[in-house]
């Protein structure tokens, strides 16, 4: 059997996201694992559609396994995102293939520029741009057009190269033997306004949700029930945002000294000084963000550490490797497979909290964390819900 992964959010999963599972099984995977991020995302914010949800729709839609990307990784930049997702597929001992989708649809080109980014010589002529006060994202563009030349730089312009890269690299950082492969993305690029054809982006998307306009034509017709629905009523999910924990997260960065700051990831030079400063100032998480941000701060790393505050995820969080693989979903080509894992992976394999015994010390943290990050995800509800249970989305 012919094992392949991809690494996602499916917030929401929409038709370019079938498009690529589509090609996969046409480029000959017997099985499809995707590692999807949990109930917050690598934007900072609560994702828009419930775990489950987004699990069964990929299930429906040319996936056969569904595992879960801790949010210790999933609200990551994109290199912890990306080491995070590989290294769980990697663990699973039968992943041979990890797909993406990229603008650039030339996987010699993009290992070329992973060879460029890793580079002694481009870290040391970032040194040069980052002590000018330029962003990081900015400083290795420059650094690689210098040393590597223009085309190896213009890759890394565009968000689903850069990610691309990210997971040659975590491939690389960990001797993997997955072979990385991608296709040419289509539809309307990433956090683009334009709409053109069946396929634009998630963020797109999510607009839409939100602004109560029509998506059916730009998502899967099976999927769209579960965008609106859940087991017992219905929802809305412009409500899963973060404005609908906002006050709570203002409290809970009122509380926090300038020290407790400073353990955030992400945290460096001084940020959290001007962080301290704008809370003081600050009525709204805007107002925060806003206070904060420069050129070299991206808004998404300041919200990714607001949401750290909130999630009690600190520094030493990030150090820890994977400890398991979550299992959120499968059909029965799947089951299939987890019988060839559970003999060939080198995590525990996690179903139900009994099979958690079996985990370490950081092991049981970072389910614990997963856990209780679900519940405060249930606060953005409307109403709001339960403490989340822990579910098990078979499709036989």
């Amino acid at each position: 059997m012919r094992v392949s992964g991809v690494i996602c959010e499916y917030d929401p999963f929409h038709n370019g996201h079938k498009y690529l599972l589509d090609k996969i099984i046409a480029d000959g995977a017997d099985c499809t694992i995707v590692c999807m991020s949990g109930n917050f995302t690598q934007r900072g914010e609560p994702a828009l559609i419930d775990k489950y949800a987004r699990t069964k729709a990929a299930l429906l839609n040319g996936a056969d396994i569904a595992i879960e990307l801790p949010v210790v990784f999933a609200c990551s930049g994109a290199e912890r995102f990306a080491y995070g997702g590989v290294s769980i597929l990697d663990s699973t001992g039968i992943c041979s293939r990890l797909y993406f989708g990229s603008e650039a649809g030339d996987i010699s080109l993009l290992e070329k520029a992973a060879d460029a980014v890793m580079s002694d010589e481009v870290s040391e002529r970032m040194g040069v741009y980052l002590s000018s006060g330029k962003s990081f994202a900015l400083s290795r563009e420059l650094a690689v057009c210098d040393i590597y030349g223009e085309e190896t730089a213009a890759v890394l312009r565009e968000p689903n190269n850069i990610l691309g890269i990210e997971y040659i690299k975590a491939i690389r950082k960990i001797n993997s033997s997955m072979k990385a492969c991608t296709f040419t993305r289509t539809g309307s690029a990433h956090n683009s306004d334009s709409i053109s054809g069946n396929i634009i982006s998630a963020s797109k998307i999510r607009e839409l949700i939100i602004s109560g306009n029509d998506i059916s034509k730009y998502v899967p017709e099976n999927t769209l029930p579960l965008i609106f629905e859940n087991e017992n009523e219905s929802h809305v999910p412009e409500c899963r945002r973060i404005e609908k924990l906002e006050t709570a997260i203002l409290y809970k960065l009122r509380t926090m000294t300038v020290r407790e700051l400073a353990e955030l990831p992400d945290i460096s030079e001084g940020l959290e000084n001007r962080l301290y400063s704008s809370i003081r100032a600050g009525c709204t998480l805007e107002d925060i963000l806003s206070g904060v941000k420069s050129k070299r701060y991206a808004m998404s790393r300041l919200r990714r550490i607001i949401m750290h505050s909130f999630l009690n995820i600190s520094a030493n969080d990030m150090k820890t490797p994977p400890q398991y693989i979550k299992i959120l979903g499968f059909n029965e080509r799947g089951l299939s497979a987890i019988k060839d894992m559970k003999k060939a992976s080198s995590l525990p394999l996690v179903m139900k909290y009994a099979d958690t015994s079996v985990l370490s010390a950081d092991g049981k943290k970072m389910y614990d964390t997963e856990c209780r990050c679900d519940d405060v995800y249930a606060i953005s509800d409307t109403p709001v819900s339960p403490c989340r249970t822990q579910k098990l989305i078979k499709i036989l």
